[in-house]
């Protein structure tokens, strides 16, 4: 059996979206998406936070071709 892609919680960011939220069927009908989406002071920390996440896959990335 082949499994699709496992949607990502757009709000933990680098986790699979768990359907914390009741009622949810995931990231695309979660209440507390659209909350954060929608203030701009959490949209922008959310965003710090995953350009954070993407520079720490970066450097592991990059440590783990140098050490190959």
């Amino acid at each position: 059996m082949t499994r699709g892609p496992v949607p990502q919680c757009p709000i933990r960011v680098g986790e699979p979206c768990t359907l914390c939220v009741p009622g949810a069927t995931g990231p695309q009908d979660c209440g507390l998406v659209w909350l954060v989406q929608d203030d701009p002071e959490m949209r922008a920390e959310l965003a710090r936070r995953r350009s954070g996440l993407a520079e720490v896959r970066r450097a592991e990335r990059a440590e783990a071709a140098r050490s190959v």
